[in-house]
């Protein structure tokens, strides 16, 4: 019991002698200039965003090899409304002749989900060419996706496919990475957690910026296979190569 006493009695010499006020003024410059980086850095986004080429329309966006199409959540095999439209986004500009390859890039690392499944088939059910289509089944993030594109795929310039909140991290990575990246803003709809989403992106910006200066390796990488000539042997694992051969 003694001990306890004396224990006691001790912190609370200590916390008479901390100089608060000085404790909470560090503290607080910390917090400071933490948050000033922090907005510093989605500002600088920003301005690589808006100083790039970006767009709504097909027809204001350069040619290029290919459009990107990163996944989204599925349901099940049904694409989530954000998927659905850069999926279709997708499409357009194929379909206008505005690339000549399609690059689905999502998340396939676990049994019982799978993004790239449903984008596949939806390309393949609106008529586009079976070795016009690539896909990648690790692309956890974006930075994944793009660093395989360029390093895998040997792409040197494409059309990234996604809404406009998302796109100023896709477009920040790819002028980093030395890829000739536009920007093609699907906003089709109002969508539900969009609020939420552009929140969010706020502090994925800062670990973009955290992962380019550290240089983060992608969770795999692999053998090259250039995005020329049919895309079909990629789809291991999405569905059946002999299907459509």
């Amino acid at each position: 019991m003694k001990n306890h006493v004396a224990y006691i009695n001790i912190t609370f010499r200590f916390l008479s002698r901390v100089k608060w006020k000085s404790l909470f003024l560090g503290i607080g410059l910390i917090l400071g200039f933490l948050s000033f980086v922090a907005l510093a850095t989605n500002l600088r986004f920003w301005y690589v965003y808006e100083t790039s080429i970006h767009s709504h329309q097909p027809t204001e966006i350069p040619e290029a090899e290919v459009a990107i199409v990163p996944g989204a959540a599925v349901y099940g095999k049904i694409p989530s409304p954000i998927l659905m439209d850069r999926l279709a986004c997708g499409l357009e500009l194929y379909n206008a002749k505005r690339v000549k390859k399609i690059l689905l890039s999502g998340d396939n690392g676990k049994t019982d989900y799978n993004e790239l499944r449903p984008m596949l088939e939806f390309m393949l059910n609106h008529n586009v060419k079976p070795e016009d289509i690539f896909v990648d089944h690790a692309g956890f993030r974006t930075l994944d996706t793009l660093i395989r594109a360029k390093e895998v795929f040997l792409v040197k310039k494409a059309i990234f496919v996604s809404q406009s909140f998302f796109l100023p991290r896709a477009i920040y990575l790819g002028s980093e990475l030395e890829l000739e990246l536009y920007g093609y803003e699907c906003n089709l709809r109002t969508y539900k957690k969009e609020t939420y989403y552009s929140f969010r992106e706020f502090s994925a910006r800062i670990l973009a910026w955290w992962d380019i200066q550290w240089d983060t390796p992608p969770k795999y990488l692999g053998k090259p296979y250039p995005i020329e000539g049919s895309g079909v042997s990629t789809w291991k694992g999405s569905i059946p190569i002999s299907s459509h051969k």
